[in-house]
């Protein structure tokens, strides 16, 4: 009785096996919905706290430097507390954070709130994966893969419908009680299956403080620079350089200590994943598709908003049903995967998607209908997102797979470096707008003149509907900040339709390139 007991905080009971393929879904649910509503809602957040970008920009700094911290330490942690007691600590530290934020009325207390809520969320997306291995190999371990892939997918979907709602019916601090409940349903699960005996001392991997340091600074000072860019990169380039500069020394000071100190088992085992060409390549791939989803993301909602004139609760109610293609397209990826699992269509495929939505983005107008056009584009992306991403994921870990720790590892190492990635996808965006949209302006503006002919004939027109209402001369004001407001968001447009040209560049060579390569089919 006693082994059967010690065996099965190992190995799952039979009885425990819908528990633990619950306890993976709504840690990836939990996940992508916190992600997802904390930044598609940022604008209206600044609002509801009163701070500038600026000021937000060390907000999300600081969560995606303690994520990839924590991430590091992962395997560390669970070592030394064995899983039960380390998921139910990072949901704990999760729920605290969540009420914290629930309670706070200042953009301190958000911050504070934001930073606990990432010492303890950044446990969930690599804890999930690797707790599906702890199933034995069999059909149920694919079940537990289905079960990570639909969390991710069915939280991405529901984050932005959600924090539109909740903006626009009731308050922003209901976000974290949607957090709340989930990650209670997360802890009671959790508590009756998953083991709760941790490794062995003479197994456990060491660490050392002043290398976790250099990790903390370099990530801070990587991302910060990154964020501090949107902002400063023209107005104060030298700072934000200095930044990137001390920021990418400390991450080599990092690296090159986890390589030169292998043979000691190291916090991550940098030199055993990297010699593994096949999971290079794979962390190569995620890097461009998070970089391309984090510009994505952030450019989206900007050019519906301030280039077409949607209003926020429409753009997140139908940029969550764009996001339900992902679900669509995880389904036919895993009814096609088991049966013919040669990567190379699910890749080519994935960068066709990308091209063609970059082309439909490409012919955008100020008349572009939201319904029956840019959703349709947006299915285009999110099977992208599915066919490459889940394909590579269960392509490049494949080597390593016969060690539990090495697994752990590359996991880890994967979402640090997604974390950094989509930090810099969204400040190229970002900067990438503001320099787009200034051209773009520039240039339009030259026709606002009373030389020209078709500008006088416009503004004329435009005067004479306001002249109903109002004055001579109001009309004429009323005429022309309407005519400005146009300028605008043209431009914003033409400096999204630069970007979409990019994705259409980019998916040809993801094309040529997915469809020369070998090692990742």
């Amino acid at each position: 009785m006693i082994s059967r007991i010690s065996r099965h905080k190992y190995v799952p009971a039979p009885s425990h096996e819908w528990l633990m393929l619950a306890t993976i879904f709504l840690l990836m649910l939990l996940n992508f919905l916190q992600t997802g509503m904390i930044v598609f809602a940022a604008a209206p957040l600044m609002g509801e706290l009163g701070v500038s970008p600026q000021e937000y920009s060390l907000a999300t700094a600081s969560y995606a430097c303690v994520a990839v911290v924590t991430i590091s330490k992962q395997r560390w942690l669970v070592e030394r507390m064995g899983w039960k007691l380390y998921i139910l600590g990072s949901l704990f530290i999760f729920f605290i954070g969540c009420v914290v934020g629930f309670y706070c009325r200042s953009f301190d207390g958000f911050l504070i709130g934001y930073v606990i809520m990432g010492f303890g969320g950044a446990a969930f997306m690599t804890g999930a994966r690797v707790i599906i291995n702890l199933f034995p190999p069999s059909l149920i371990r694919l079940t537990g893969i289905k079960a990570y892939a639909y969390g991710l997918t069915i939280g991405s979907a529901l984050a932005p419908f959600l924090a539109a709602h909740l903006f626009m019916t009731a308050s922003w601090h209901y976000l974290f009680v949607i957090l709340m409940v989930v990650s209670l349903l997360s802890a009671i699960t959790a508590a009756f299956c998953l083991p709760g005996i941790p490794a062995k001392e003479e197994m456990r991997s060491q660490s050392h403080p002043y290398i976790l340091m250099a990790l903390a600074a370099g990530s801070f000072l990587v991302l910060y620079g990154f964020q501090h860019g949107n902002y400063a990169f023209f107005s104060n380039t030298v700072l934000v350089c200095v930044f990137l500069l001390l920021g990418l020394s400390s991450l080599y000071y990092f690296l090159r200590s986890m390589v030169r100190h292998h043979e000691n088992r190291p916090l991550l085992s940098m030199k055993s994943l990297f010699s593994s060409k096949l999971y290079r390549n794979g962390v190569t791939v995620f890097f461009v598709c998070y970089l391309i989803m984090g510009s994505n993301s952030y450019l989206i909602p900007q050019i519906m908003q301030k280039g077409l004139g949607y209003g926020w609760s429409t753009i997140g109610n139908w940029y969550a049903l764009g996001q339900v293609a992902g679900v669509v397209g995880l389904f036919v990826n895993m009814l096609i995967m088991p049966k013919k699992p040669h990567g190379k269509k699910f890749y080519v495929a994935g960068f066709v998607c990308l091209m063609a939505y970059g082309f439909l983005m490409m012919k955008l107008t100020p008349t572009t209908n939201l319904q029956t056009y840019v959703v349709p584009a947006l299915f285009l992306f999110v099977f992208f997102t599915v066919c490459v991403q889940g394909t590579v994921a269960a392509k490049a870990f494949a080597e390593l797979q016969h060690d539990e720790t090495v697994f752990s590892h590359a996991q880890q190492v994967k979402n640090m470096v997604s974390q950094i990635s989509v930090a810099l996808g969204i400040s190229l965006a970002s900067i990438g707008l503001q320099w787009r949209t200034t051209v773009h302006y520039g240039v339009l503006n030259q026709h606002v003149a009373t030389n020209d002919s078709i500008f006088v004939r416009t503004l004329s027109q435009i005067s004479n509907v306001y002249s109903a209402h109002m004055s001579s001369d109001m009309a004429t004001k009323a005429g022309f900040a309407w005519i400005a407001d146009q300028v605008h968001r043209n431009a914003v447009i033409l400096a999204g339709i630069d970007y979409f040209s990019l994705l259409f560049v980019a998916g040809i060579i993801g094309v040529i390139v997915m469809g020369c390569q070998k090692r990742l089919n």
